[in-house]
Parts: C-alpha cells; structure tokens; sequence
C-alpha cells in the first residue's frame, strides 16, 4: 500500500486551488507589484515571426478537457484534473467544451530554447500559445497539471510542498492590441510590447486571459525549475530603474 500523500480537490480544482493560495481575494484593494500581482521580468528583443510561423499550423485548439491533448500519454487516459475543471464551469453556467486558446509543445523552436536559458530555467516545459478572437481562460490558480511529476494523479509533489522550486513565465510574441487581456489578481496586464516577460506566484494568484479584439494574440509560457540566475532576475526585478533587455 502506497504512503504517498494525495490531494482531495472534491469536485472542484477552483476552490481547492483557492484554499492553498496566499492571496487576499480582497477584490476592492489596490494591486500592487509581487505576490498582490505580477513581475515584469525582462523584455526580449528579437523577430518572432519564423517561430510564429513554425507554431501555429501546428497549434491545436483547447479547451479546458482538451489543453493537454498535444501529450498523447496524457491524452489517451485523459487529464486527471478535467472532470473538476469542467465541474467548475458547469456550476458557474458556462460551457465547458468552450476554446480557450491553440497550443502546441514547443521545445524544438531554438529560440524558444535560448529564451529558456537566459530565465535560467532547468527541465523546461516550453508551449507555445495563440489566442484568437473570442477565446477565453477563465479564472484559475495554477497547479501544473501536465507537468511529468504529477504522473497525472492527485498525487502531492515537491513542487506542491515547495512551489519555489519551479516558475512560469509568460512572453509576449507580439505587441498588445486593443481587446487583450491578461487579468492577475486585482491588476490587468496590457499594453505589452513583444519579447515583454512576466511571471506570478503561480500557487497563489488568480488569473484570467481573453481576447476581445481582432487579432491573435501569440504567447510563449515556460514552466521549469528555477536557478541561481532565474532567482537573480526575480530578486533585482523590482528594484530595476530600467527593463533587462536580452538581444536574441
């Protein structure tokens, strides 16, 4: 008989999700930069356009059942956490086989790769996002459901029991258009500029994406385990005069 411990989501990833977070859920407090929020990490500058183009013909739409269907291990028995992930949305009167983006596994694009190691990231997942109009994330809490450690199982793991092991960044591939939104906590993230990288306390913030304009909206999300540089850039990030920029 196994002794690993489990998680109990019963019946809901959100509210389970909401109870381990640190974050106030105070919605009429002023948001402010680190665990209230987001860190604007850094800004890339390169041409994203090849790699866009490499992506997209093979980005498959998701949905919340769906997002991880590019893992044909995980597709095959279906993702541990789906049932109480579309739970969640059928309570909330939504529809759970609606989009919420195109996705595809990434980790073949060497500037995707180089991106990687400039966060200083180890055993990077590295999934390449786009976003078109009319599609939507709804409100959630991280838990890295697709991530190999969990062995798609409730079962707890390191990363569970010290989330600062591991980090997720977010890149955008293109500049901010009207209609995009990427809601974290009490602060709406816009205005970006291509190669713009934010991160999160990824166990403790709630956020959202949607696309409400006329253009795609691509994005590069890294989750990977963090290094003495990855900690570097996040500890100066905050007391920066002026954004580290990464010339690709």
């Amino acid at each position: 008989m196994s002794d690993a411990k489990t998680e109990d989501w019963q019946g809901s990833r959100w509210e389970f999700t909401k109870s381990r977070s640190r974050w106030h859920f105070d919605t009429n407090r002023p948001a402010e930069p680190g665990i209230d929020s987001y860190t604007h990490v850094c800004r890339f500058r390169a041409d994203f356009s090849a790699a866009i183009a490499e992506c997209l013909p093979r980005a498959k739409v998701s949905t919340w059942g769906t997002r991880n269907n590019f893992n044909k291990d995980i597709a095959a028995q279906g993702l541990y956490s789906a049932s109480a992930e579309e739970q969640d949305l059928i309570r909330a009167g939504a529809d759970p086989a609606a989009e919420v983006f195109h996705r595809t596994a990434a980790e073949d694009i060497a500037l995707f790769q180089r991106i990687s190691e400039c966060l200083g990231m180890t055993d990077s997942m590295i999934k390449f996002h786009n976003q078109t109009c009319g599609q939507m994330l709804h409100t959630h809490i991280d838990n890295f459901a697709a991530r190999p450690e969990r062995e798609n199982s409730f079962k707890v793991t390191e990363i569970d029991e010290n989330p600062q092991i591991m980090r997720r960044f977010a890149i955008m591939l293109a500049d901010w258009q009207l209609g995009q939104i990427f809601q974290l906590g009490n602060a709406n993230f816009t205005g970006w500029r291509a190669g713009d990288c934010i991160t999160w306390e990824w166990q403790d913030m709630p956020h959202s994406t949607a696309n409400m304009g006329w253009w795609d909206r691509p994005m590069l999300q890294i989750t990977g385990y963090v290094t003495d540089k990855t900690r570097w850039l996040l500890n100066t990030a905050a007391d920066r005069k002026q954004v580290i920029e990464f010339n690709l």
